[in-house]
């Protein structure tokens, strides 16, 4: 998944500005039936996806620094 989603934002500019300009917030895939990928309806899921975005986030800031 991983892979994915950092290809996913490297290949397109839009969502790779708006993930970049989110700068070091803690990202949640707000979902209140996904407790693996999301939070989970009480907050309890792992929120594996919100993890892999600010990971890819990491990534992409040092491949495409803001001057």
């Amino acid at each position: 998944m991983r892979k994915a989603v950092l290809q996913k934002f490297r290949t397109h500019a839009d969502i790779r500005k708006i993930l970049l300009a989110s700068e070091d917030e803690v990202l949640v895939e707000n979902s209140p039936i996904g407790y693996y990928w999301g939070c989970g309806k009480d907050g309890s899921g792992k929120n594996k996806l919100g993890q892999i975005l600010m990971e890819v986030r990491e990534i992409l800031h040092s491949e495409f620094p803001t001057n």
